[in-house]
This record gives structure tokens, sequence and C-alpha cells, in this order.
């Protein structure tokens, strides 16, 4: 959700899709940071053993709990399994490589609310705070984002060690936090006894290589299929802007990031959960608007969910859409108006088929787990 809430800047904007040309060149230099990465203190690192640091967390009944109309959450004390969510850039200033954990963002309460809490009709949900990159640091300096990603390792290890206890379990993200849950897969799951406990990973609004089937980790291709991961980077049909989140990148592979002989990118369609088949808007049960901003710290009441908004395809590797101008507010942004790109929707658009989809996969899973040692 690197981007905009509802009145943010056009810079915030163009920073969101890496760019935006010799426009975004300009503006990525704005608000930089008083000094370089290596002669600034890194801030203070989030002690995951305490509650605080912790954006989500079972048992607060935080935003993350919040449903629509006729809908419940699950309990916790009986959920069949885990969600570990990564956040997404929710610090919309230039002024610091890394933000303080404990620095509230501009974004933390829609992440839950438009975000996180499409998971809570199935699992706890844990979603760990962390020394995000700036929006100028994640295209500027590496080093930002590997303090970002060894804060979502340790969180990760603490809830493995701590509050997992066993269970299955969904590896979710967005964006910046999609970024580093590609690492986080291959350094910390793939290979290891845990792979088998983890359901399905929703790594969402960011560049992921479709080659994760060339090293264990299939990407998924229908319904119910689990042990496998899924993508997608939701775009106005026929408008470019969202190719910028998918072409030319950085990312972790096999140990080193590499930018160059970059393999397409997974686009699953959350309609019709396969790669290839294109649904019509009649497919889609529900999506729901961009949150409006809020005080509130505890489960609310979402919106009615907006049926049939949108068919979608995969195409190129961005998952093309045809949302109507007139469609209610919440669904368009200045991103999607000026470049076509739904990235602030990549969850909300789909929140129906998504919430649905993790119930389905879980269920799945605990009917037919993989056999230990397999």
């Amino acid at each position: 959700m690197i981007g905009l809430w509802r009145g943010a800047t056009f810079a915030a904007a163009c920073l969101a899709l890496a760019g935006c040309a010799q426009i975004g060149d300009a503006l990525a230099g704005l608000g930089a940071p008083p000094r370089p990465f290596e002669a600034t203190p890194a801030p203070s690192a989030p002690d995951y053993g305490r509650e605080e640091a912790w954006l989500a967390f079972p048992g607060r009944n935080g935003l993350e709990r919040s449903t629509t109309p006729g809908v419940a959450a699950v309990d916790e004390a009986t959920a069949p399994a885990d969600v570990f969510f990564i956040h997404p850039t929710t610090y919309q200033k230039n002024d610091v490589w890394n933000v303080a954990y404990d620095a509230e963002g501009e974004f933390d309460m829609a992440v839950l609310l438009a975000q996180a809490s499409v998971f809570n009709g199935c699992c706890r949900i844990y979603a760990p705070r962390y020394r995000q990159a700036s929006l100028r640091a994640l295209d500027k300096s590496r080093p930002a984002v590997e303090l970002a990603y060894s804060d979502v390792a340790r969180a990760f290890a603490y809830y493995i060690a701590h509050e997992n206890h066993g269970r299955p379990f969904i590896i979710a993200a967005h964006s910046q936090g999609s970024m580093h849950a590609v690492k986080l897969l291959q350094a910390e799951i793939l290979g290891t006894p845990l792979q088998k406990r983890m359901v399905t990973a929703y790594v969402i609004g960011a560049y992921v290589p479709s080659a994760f089937g060339e090293i264990g980790l299939p990407v998924c291709d229908a319904p119910r299929q689990t042990g496998c991961i899924l993508s997608w980077n939701t775009s106005q049909t026929g408008r470019d802007g969202a190719f910028r989140l998918i072409q030319d990148k950085t990312y972790w592979w096999q140990g080193a990031y590499r930018s160059e002989n970059q393999p397409p990118a997974i686009c699953v369609n959350p309609l019709t959960w396969r790669r290839t088949d294109a649904a019509p808007a009649s497919a889609d049960n529900g999506s729901l608007p961009f949150p409006a901003p809020t005080t509130a710290r505890t489960a609310v009441s979402l919106p009615v969910l907006t049926p049939r908004l949108t068919g979608a395809r995969c195409d190129q590797g961005l998952l093309w859409v045809d949302i109507p101008r007139a469609a209610p507010k919440g669904f368009h942004d200045i991103l999607s108006l000026l470049y076509g790109s739904y990235h602030l929707g990549d969850y909300g658009i789909f929140y129906g088929p998504l919430r649905a989809n993790a119930i389905d996969r879980v269920e799945a899973w605990r009917a037919a787990p993989p056999t230990p040692g397999a």
C-alpha cells in the first residue's frame, strides 16, 4: 500500500509506482534523510516478546477483527490456523531511511481494516511492526531494506517459537511486505519442516517471480490447492502504469539480489484462482472500498461489500480489471485515475473472494495435511 490516503499528494502517488518516469525520479529526491544511511543511527529494534511490537496480535480485538454485516470473525480460541501478515509501507515521508517501529503510519489502520481483516474468518492474525524502509529507501538504499527485512525475519522466528505451537499457517503480505515475503519464504520456510505447515502464501501487490516452482514452491492454480504461492497486481485494462511494479525489479533470489534475467511475474486470478482463466463481473461476490480514516482501535463494522464490481483476467503478469467510473466511492484513487494502477485496492477489490478462499484453503489443508517427512 505504498501510496496515498484520501487526499494524499501527487508525489506519494508517483513514488508508489516507483517512478512515473522523469517526474517520479525527481520526486523521489524530495524530503531525503539528512544524512547517508551509514551515518544515521538505526531506530531501536522491536522486542517481539512485547505486544506493542505487533500491529495485530490475538486477544486485542483490534481493527483486524472487523467484519462486514452478517459475517463473524472466527473465535481465536478455536481458530484452525494462523496468518503471519507482513504489512506494506504505511509511513509516507522521506525524512528517514528506516521508520521507528512504534511510529504510527498514515496507513496503519487502513491496512488492518482493508487487508489483514480478510483473514479473520479462518485465522488468528499476527502482523509485526518493523522498521520499514521509507519510500526513498526502497529505491535508494539496499541496507535500509535489509534492516527492515531483519525485523520481519526475527518476528517470524518469534512467532514460530512462541505462538505457532505446530499449527498450520498462512503467509500474507502486500507491497513492501511482499518484497520481504519473497525473501522470507526462501530463507526461512522452503526446504524446512515449516513448509509442510504453510497452507498458502498470498504475496500480493509486488513483483513475485514465477520461478518459485523451480525451487519447490508451486504457483497456485486451483481454488483449494495448498502449499503454493499466489500473487497479483491489479491494473485497469490496457493501461501500462502498473508495469512499473513488475518489470526491471531488483529482487532476492537464492541467496542474493538479482536485477537481470527476471522471470515473469506471478499472476493468479482471484475470481477463479487459476493462472489463465478470465472471469466476468458476476464472479465477484463482493468488493470493499478503501477505508476512510478512523480513530478507532478496536473492531468496527465494515461497509457492505459491493458485488459484481469487476471481472478480471491475467495477462502479461498483471491482473486486468474494468472498474466502472461510476463505481461507489472508495474504488478509484490518484493511482488508478492517473496510471491505471489499483495497487491500493489489490486486497479490497477482491475482498469477498479472498476471504472465502482463505477459509477454503485452510479447510483443504486440514482435510489432507502433508505427511511429515514425505
